[in-house]
């Protein structure tokens, strides 16, 4: 389900793209960005956190700035060499994979399995659930991070009758997530191509 939702939003990516709205001298100027996404928060709303997820990078890697490359190819290849697991990947492992490739910059996220807390009071019932987020950056001409972290974001709901669901919690704590990855790529992610650094 997941590989659809990528398909159809690359299809919205071409069909955006199409001649008249860009040209083809205008698409080669463009930095080509590759996204790499796993989702283990092994949830029963999984396609529902790819949906918002995917969707959002899709807008903040706008293409009227860059062409955006779907990234499952290079996760294979990083599976293959043992790497199944996004944050144990090297920077160098990451451009081994793009070698010989025309790909600029990586941007690789992974939405880990999120904590809930229940807090219970005499009056109310609510949950906090935490969302953790690795996120990197790679310009892969130069082999440097341009970004290397995560985001850890928190998202809370009470309510004096029944119970919550984690679901709309979780969502909550995403649609952070988002607004930090937005941030990070709007400041971090160049709208060039990178040049080769000249060797010292």
């Amino acid at each position: 389900m997941k590989k659809l939702f990528s398909v159809l939003l690359l299809l919205g990516l071409m069909l955006f793209t199409l001649p008249g709205v860009t040209s083809a001298a205008g698409q080669a100027d463009k930095p080509r960005v590759a996204v790499m996404y796993i989702n283990n928060a092994k949830t029963t709303y999984d396609n529902e956190i790819d949906q918002k997820v995917l969707s959002n990078l899709v807008q903040a890697i706008n293409p009227q700035k860059y062409v955006y490359v779907e990234g499952t190819p290079y996760l294979e290849k990083l599976k293959k060499m043992g790497i199944v697991d996004l944050t144990t990947a090297e920077r160098a492992d990451v451009v081994e994979v793009f070698e010989g490739e025309d790909i600029d910059y990586a941007v690789m996220l992974e939405i880990n399995p999120f904590t809930r807390k229940e807090k219970v009071t005499f009056f109310t019932y609510g949950i906090d659930v935490t969302a953790v987020v690795p996120f990197r950056v790679i310009d892969l001409v130069n082999n440097k991070y341009l970004y290397n972290g995560r985001f850890d974001e928190k998202a809370s709901d009470s309510t004096p009758f029944g119970s919550i669901g984690n679901k709309s919690v979780a969502m909550k704590a995403l649609k952070k997530i988002n607004e930090q990855v937005n941030a990070v790529l709007g400041s971090r992610l160049p709208t060039t191509r990178p040049l080769q650094q000249r060797s010292k």
